[in-house]
């Protein structure tokens, strides 16, 4: 028997849902906008994101919140299915905390999400340094470890070292991700 449910949305990308894969998710911001432009705003973001994450049983192994995106690796629980709850909800209570900061009542702030279950273990490697790296490639910093945005730290801290020098020695150059921010 498949566990898989794959679900298309009118205008939206398929989103597959394997039971205990492991995902990685960007969502942007309408129209590109930098509308996560503080770090007040970046830090509500990933902390909804988080908080959601826990209550639906995603485990969080990278993320990275930049002014007008995101990206975030994590394994899903046995109902994958709820990535859609995930999102839908950090995307809502972000919109509404985002908008009565900036006096924007009923502003659309997301545009949309893609999500990639990821199928293999260089695959995964790769996007676990894309995603801690992340804010050096846009040019926020110079350092991923100078990013307070993004899993960097966390992960140096937690992980043990041998697989953080694989993760940081996996070439991403070849990687195709959505991210023309």
């Amino acid at each position: 028997m498949n566990d898989e449910i794959y679900e298309v949305y009118p205008h939206n990308p398929p989103h597959l849902f394997c039971p205990n894969a492991i995902y990685m998710i960007t969502g942007g911001v309408m129209r590109k906008e930098y509308l996560l432009d503080s770090n007040k705003k970046k830090a509500h973001f990933f902390r909804t994101l988080a908080e959601w994450a826990e209550l639906l049983g995603w485990e969080l192994e990278a993320w990275s919140v930049l002014p007008n995106h995101y990206h975030f690796v994590a394994r899903a629980p046995e109902e994958a299915v709820s990535l859609k709850s995930l999102i839908q909800a950090a995307h809502s209570i972000s919109s509404k905390y985002l908008n009565r900061l900036d006096n924007t009542p009923g502003r659309r702030v997301w545009y949309n999400y893609w999500d990639t279950c990821i199928t293999n273990q260089t695959s995964y490697i790769a996007r676990l340094h894309y995603v801690h790296t992340n804010a050096v490639k846009h040019g926020l910093v110079d350092r991923p470890e100078d990013y307070p945005h993004c899993s960097y730290r966390w992960f140096v801290r937690r992980a043990e070292l041998d697989f953080r020098r694989i993760v940081f020695a996996q070439p991403i150059d070849k990687l195709r991700v959505k991210d023309d921010y």
